[in-house]
């Protein structure tokens, strides 16, 4: 009796699978979708000026406006009506949720590595690597690294620009605002992250940055290699929206106007 009852309970979750569009077809980019209406797009509020929190909690930064204002384009393109969805996780996770389904795409400062398996868009900012430390270490570049405690977050560009230095110890104990914390407490020696980064550091802590630059690098967002309709959707969008007033002034609101 309970193996019959098994089957039919097997029975029944395909059949209402196969009801609720188990077997969706994706003939546009809406329909290449997770949730009807909305783009999920993953990131890690720990990287101000592109992405943090407020004082209410509230997701704000570059990378949140820009997103939020890229929607728009898609939109129009698309004659679409849909609206951002942010899901906060850390910066190494991203990754896996865009393979796990979990989200459409990630913002949250990525640059193009061929370490990361996933696909690249349209660059939609140019980016620096750069050293960050204080005035009493003596660092002036990454010569001076050697033998240094240096932190730079998992799975990013700047920890692989560390992991290249001769003699520097790579650190990474938590986010870049524990990070720069630690630095400014003299538990790292210094801390490589996006020039944008280390400027809003720097001026918020009384830092000191460093003039060499580790790696130009361009900003990018990700999706799954497989999500063609994501692909085509968001490199058009892009490539009209950063011609735009509506782009320079989130530029100029970040202090990222050149």
């Amino acid at each position: 009796m309970k193996k019959i009852v098994s089957i039919l309970l097997v029975v029944l979750c395909m059949f209402s699978l196969c009801a609720c569009g188990g077997n969706k077809e994706v003939n546009t980019f809406e329909d290449a979708l997770l949730k009807d209406g909305v783009i999920l797009v993953g990131t890690s509020p720990d990287y101000p000026p592109f992405e943090t929190l407020d004082a209410q909690g509230n997701l704000v930064g570059f990378d949140i406006d820009m997103m939020n204002g890229l929607v728009n384009y898609i939109n129009k393109q698309q004659g679409t009506n849909l609206t951002v969805e942010w899901k906060q996780m850390d910066f190494n996770n991203i990754l896996g949720a865009l393979e796990a389904s979990q989200i459409d795409i990630g913002v949250s400062g990525f640059t193009y590595s061929e370490d990361r398996d996933c696909w690249f868009s349209e660059l939609y900012l140019k980016s620096k690597q750069v050293i960050i430390t204080r005035e009493d270490t003596g660092i002036a570049g990454a010569a001076d690294l050697s033998g240094k405690k240096v932190g730079a977050g998992l799975t990013t560009t700047g920890a692989m620009c560390v992991e290249e230095i001769d003699g520097a110890e790579l650190v990474q104990p938590g986010d870049y605002t524990v990070m720069f914390q630690a630095l400014q407490a003299g538990q790292l020696d210094a801390v490589v992250c996006d020039e944008a980064v280390g400027d809003n550091y720097v001026a918020a802590m009384g830092l000191v940055k460093c003039e060499e630059v580790l790696i130009e690098e361009d900003m990018k967002i990700i999706a799954n290699k497989k999500n063609t309709f994501v692909h085509e959707a968001i490199d058009a969008a892009i490539k009209e929206f950063v011609t735009t007033d509506d782009y320079h002034n989130i530029l100029v609101k970040w202090g990222m106007a050149e």
